[in-house]
Parts: C-alpha cells; sequence; structure tokens
C-alpha cells in the first residue's frame, strides 16, 4: 500500500485518510504558522504535492481513496460516517 492510510477496507479496495488540518494546509482555523513561517509554507506544501501524488497512485489502481479533515471529526459521528462510507 503506498501512503499511510489511516483506515484500509482492502476487500473494498478503500483508502481512507484523516488529515490534520495544519499539517496538509486546510484553511478551517486560520492554521498560518506563527514562526518559522517559510520552513512550514514549503513543508506544508511537499506534503500536499505526496498527499496529491498517493491520491493519483491509489487510484490508478482502482482504490477509493477518502481524505477527511482533522475539522471535520466529531466523536459522535465517527460509526455512522464510516458505515456510510464503506456501504
Amino acid at each position: 500500500m503506498n501512503g499511510k492510510p489511516d483506515f484500509v477496507f482492502p476487500e473494498r479496495k478503500i483508502a481512507v485518510f484523516a488529515d490534520g488540518c495544519f499539517w496538509h494546509g486546510h484553511n478551517c482555523r486560520n492554521t498560518e504558522p506563527a514562526s518559522n513561517s517559510l520552513y512550514w509554507r514549503a513543508k506544508i506544501a511537499r506534503n500536499r504535492k505526496r498527499d496529491r501524488t498517493i491520491n493519483k497512485y491509489l487510484r490508478s489502481n482502482d482504490w477509493v481513496v477518502l481524505r477527511i479533515w482533522e475539522c471535520q471529526i466529531r466523536i459522535e459521528s465517527i460509526p455512522a460516517n464510516l458505515k456510510a462510507l464503506i456501504a
């Protein structure tokens, strides 16, 4: 398996990634780095590029790739969300 999905359903070829908003560049909560911003912007850009590469690779091998932002995860909804994704 290329990449490091948080959840894998091999029988259905589904890879689920739970991406941290800061580390993967989601702008949901003004997650702009407070210090060393040049380093962090470059690091986040590399992470996003790697995410796109992994998505492309998996999809080209007939996998379904799902990415969930950290800010979208709610404890009370995890079981329902997972059931909906694999139904």
